[in-house]
């Protein structure tokens, strides 16, 4: 896996996604959990933060004063119609990706516009995404 993030926060264990998984009834994609066992969040590269989604970073989970158990639970405190989502990345913009947790749509990355209040579709899955940054 090519180096598309620096600045991660504190690695994450197989345990340590299990017991996220557990506690918000996440069942979290193969390669979203490898990504992140790799890159625990962080700002993309220079060499990548010219991308076609305006994608700057990604959220860690459970380490730094933004993590994505935090940030999904401010946004669904505010927006209750995004419970079967993870957010997991930010724009340039400061609106924020989300993973979907829905049977329907099961892995499809979306965007959170925060301005407009509204989702939209990003692109069939995370992996999809990566290999658009990469």
């Amino acid at each position: 896996m090519q180096r598309i993030v620096m600045d991660s926060e504190i690695g994450l264990t197989q345990e340590d996604l299990a017991e996220v998984e557990k506690k918000f009834n996440w069942k979290l994609p193969t390669t979203f959990k490898e990504f992140y066992l790799h890159h625990n969040g962080g700002e993309l590269t220079d060499e990548y933060a010219d991308n076609d989604f305006l994608l700057s970073g990604f959220i860690p989970f459970k380490y730094g004063s933004a993590s994505i158990e935090r940030t999904y639970k401010d946004l669904v405190d505010d927006f209750p119609a995004l419970k079967e989502f993870v957010p997991f990345a930010d724009d340039q913009g400061g609106n924020c990706f989300l993973i979907s947790m829905r049977k329907k749509d099961y892995g499809k990355v979306y965007i959170w516009l925060m301005d407009e209040k509204e989702l939209a579709f990003v692109i069939d899955s995370f992996d999809a995404l990566i290999n658009e940054l990469e």
